[in-house]
């Protein structure tokens, strides 16, 4: 074979390198999830809530998931701007 056709021969990754990352990524995914739903788990009693003029009365769990939410939206809206900025 010679050099040229050598170069031309598609690049494969090693397995074993990206397959160890999957699985460390997995894990860590697994414990972050057991993580917080052990933490919403042991924040369910009532909870009086004043945001704005907005005053009611709810369980932590809700409030805690309705803000995470909230802020997960606004992290992805930076973050997708930030890409777009840096892609111009």
């Amino acid at each position: 074979m010679t050099r040229g056709q050598d170069e031309r021969r598609p690049i494969v990754e090693e397995e074993g390198g990206a397959g160890v990352l999957a699985r460390v990524r997995l894990a860590l995914a697994v414990v972050a999830l057991a993580a917080l739903t052990l933490f919403l788990l042991q924040n369910l009693q009532e909870v009086q809530v004043h945001f704005l003029w907005f005053d009611w009365s709810t369980r932590m769990l809700w409030a805690l998931l309705a803000s995470a939410a909230v802020g997960a939206v606004i992290a992805a809206i930076l973050f997708g701007a930030l890409l777009r900025r840096g892609r111009q």
